[in-house]
């Protein structure tokens, strides 16, 4: 898509002498780690794209904000990076309902949204303000659906989802990838996003005795179902969804699949990786090497647009090959990663990344 709307002229450039990326994270409430690592790894771009200054004497921040509990709290933080901070552009994280309003205020002002989220019909609707760093769950469905059905010859399959936005696009989307190989139906087990109902879920997960156990929920419902569900069922494949996969599990496991760039195990993955760990003390999670690159691919495109939001839409879209930290990155004309995506063991074998 393209944007052939005005804003490209010097009077729209943003003034100051910082040029700031917003972050909508969770920061607060049960996805906190999540947020914090996310924020961690866009602090750490900052530092090392402050080693090559913008010229003027600008200099590049990153200014986060909370999306926890409710679309409306949501919405104002999301209204407050666009009109009270300025931000160029803004960088949501992997939850899509929050993905979906600020793209709506990105499209309806004019901010480009470069999204962690795997929800696809965010870039479905033809709106050219936001770009995907990302698989979607079309994508990782189709991967997981592939194994299980064509590589491993599996019948027994358990999907788990949460029933909320996310949960119900990624089951759609995995029902969609069976019925396209013609597999046997699946057993669906949906959670309320409370966590109630959690026992009952193991029970019936066990007594299905599956060959493969799907995963889309978020990633505290997986950190609290799948060390039980190992445990009972050791031989059993699990796929994780890109949410589920930002859970800290513990030790290693081999039957433990997710979709990833083909690419990521780089010096750059690795560098990132020791830093992150040196900084914080811990591994960062799957998504936090996303959110680095969203950072670094915003600044190349800042160092060519200047600090204008249209221009740099179009310095986005014309992306192409950026080596980053969680792989190759390059956009199609909808905004959406295509990246070469393969299902990976979790963690993979650049245990650095994880």
């Amino acid at each position: 898509m393209n944007y052939s709307g005005p804003g490209r002229d010097a009077s729209h450039d943003l003034r100051g002498i910082e040029i700031k990326i917003g972050l909508l994270a969770p920061l607060t409430g049960p996805r906190q780690n999540e947020g914090n690592a996310l924020l961690q790894a866009a602090q750490l771009a900052i530092e090392d794209e402050a080693a090559n200054p913008f010229p003027g004497g600008r200099r590049l921040s990153v200014v986060p904000r909370d999306q926890s509990d409710s679309w409306g709290r949501a919405t104002n933080q999301i209204v407050r990076l666009v009109f009270d901070d300025q931000v160029a552009a803004l960088v949501t994280s992997l939850d899509g309902d929050s993905a979906h309003l600020a793209e709506q205020v990105g499209n309806k002002v004019g901010v480009p949204i470069v999204t962690l989220s795997t929800d696809p019909s965010t870039t479905q609707i033809n709106l050219p303000w936001i770009f995907r760093l990302a698989p979607t769950d079309t994508q990782q469905a189709g991967a997981f659906a592939h194994d299980i059905y064509i590589e491993r010859k599996s019948k027994q399959i358990v999907l788990i989802t949460e029933r909320d936005h996310d949960g119900r696009v990624g089951g759609e989307e995995f029902q969609k990838a069976a019925h396209a190989l013609r597999a046997p139906p699946f057993i669906q087990l949906e959670i309320d996003p409370a966590g109630s109902g959690l026992d009952s879920t193991v029970g019936q997960a066990v007594t299905a005795k599956p060959e493969a156990l799907v995963f889309w929920t978020d990633p505290e419902t997986a950190a609290k179902l799948l060390p039980q569900l190992l445990d009972e069922l050791p031989s059993t494949q699990v796929y994780l969804c890109q949410e589920a996969a930002q859970a800290r599990f513990g030790p290693y496991r081999k039957n433990v699949w997710v979709v990833a760039s083909n690419l990521a195990a780089t010096s750059l993955r690795e560098s990132f990786g020791e830093r992150y760990r040196e900084r914080t003390g811990a591994l960062p999670i799957p998504a936090a090497a996303r959110a680095y690159d969203a950072v670094r691919i915003l600044a190349a495109s800042l160092r060519r647009s200047g600090p204008n939001r249209a221009r740099l839409r179009d310095a986005l879209a014309a992306l192409s090959g950026y080596h980053g930290a969680s792989g190759v990155v390059a956009f199609d004309h909808a905004g959406n990663d295509v990246s070469d995506f393969t299902l990976v063991r979790f963690p993979s074998a650049d245990s650095s990344s994880q």
